[in-house]
């Protein structure tokens, strides 16, 4: 009695600690989109993008640095999707002014991959942690590749390349965060789970805006 006692409890702890993620995951997407929402017209984020890159990085350091200090962790969660929606916005005001309805499409693209993917993982019970390799090297290599074409190539058709295999990166690394949240994330970890998982989704987003916003010129 007392065993199964313990594994129902433990089963509890598991389904809240996924649903504190999912909860805070959602909180920070609401975040980032009042963040970007605000911050639509400011100068600074497109004159300063290394600028607001190194700002996030301190972001995520300062999440994961308070992420088991109870209130001052949600609040750095959350004030960490706003900078992102600020870091986004001048991308998400260019696309807008093509048409509204190509942020609208990359949007809900991101939803259904998001939700469509986690639901994959969740169904199938698949260890997904084979995908290591192949997402952190291909992460490397499309840091490189952005940095080659935003100093020397300026290649619209580069950019193209680079945002559909990121699109196609950044849905493995869904697939490989949700299904290492599922299996070894301890259930105090709620806020990185939260914050791994939101960071799968931005740059999901961000490059399908990149990819509609080009395609959206043909």
């Amino acid at each position: 009695m007392e065993i199964q006692q313990t594994g129902i409890l433990q089963t509890d702890e598991r389904i809240s600690f996924l649903g504190k993620t999912y909860g805070f995951l959602a909180l920070c997407i609401a975040s980032g989109s009042i963040g970007s929402w605000f911050s639509m017209g400011l100068a600074f984020p497109h004159e300063h993008p290394f600028i607001m890159l190194a700002i996030m990085i301190g972001g995520i350091f300062a999440v994961q640095a308070t992420r088991h200090i109870q209130g001052v962790n949600i609040a750095m969660l959350l004030a960490f999707g706003a900078i992102t929606g600020l870091a986004i916005a001048p991308l998400v005001g260019m696309v807008a002014a093509k048409s509204e309805m190509l942020v609208a499409q990359a949007f809900m693209t991101t939803a259904i991959t998001f939700v469509s993917l986690t639901a994959y993982v969740f169904i199938s019970g698949k260890d997904f942690s084979f995908l290591k390799g192949f997402v952190w090297v291909g992460l490397i290599a499309m840091i490189v590749l952005g940095l080659s074409n935003y100093f020397f190539f300026q290649s619209t058709g580069l950019s193209l390349a680079i945002s559909g295999m990121s699109v196609l990166l950044f849905s493995a690394f869904i697939l490989y965060d949700t299904s290492n949240i599922l299996r070894d994330y301890p259930n105090d970890e709620y806020i990185s789970a939260a914050l791994t998982l939101y960071l799968d989704v931005f740059l999901l987003f961000q490059n399908l805006l990149v990819l509609f916003g080009i395609l959206g010129d043909d």
